[in-house]
């Protein structure tokens, strides 16, 4: 099991991709993938517990493309 750690964001952050990919990759429920994307840009911590670490880090690297600070911990 792999951490995803969204830490922060960057100016230009794509909100409705973010929550997107949480839904489709991660399969979280759409108010959790929103809930999730709101608590980033009010500056909250988000961690994300995925079983499969390969999608951990296809998910990483797509978060990163629409502007999240985010790392990975295994």
């Amino acid at each position: 099991m792999a951490k995803v750690i969204m830490e922060s964001w960057r100016y230009g952050l794509q909100m409705i991709s973010l929550t997107k990919l949480q839904h489709e990759k991660l399969g979280l429920s759409l108010l959790e993938s929103k809930t999730n994307a709101d608590m980033l840009l009010e500056d909250q911590i988000i961690i994300l517990e995925i079983e499969d670490e390969n999608i951990a880090r296809e998910f990483l690297n797509e978060a990163d493309r629409f502007g999240v600070n985010c790392k990975m911990i295994q």
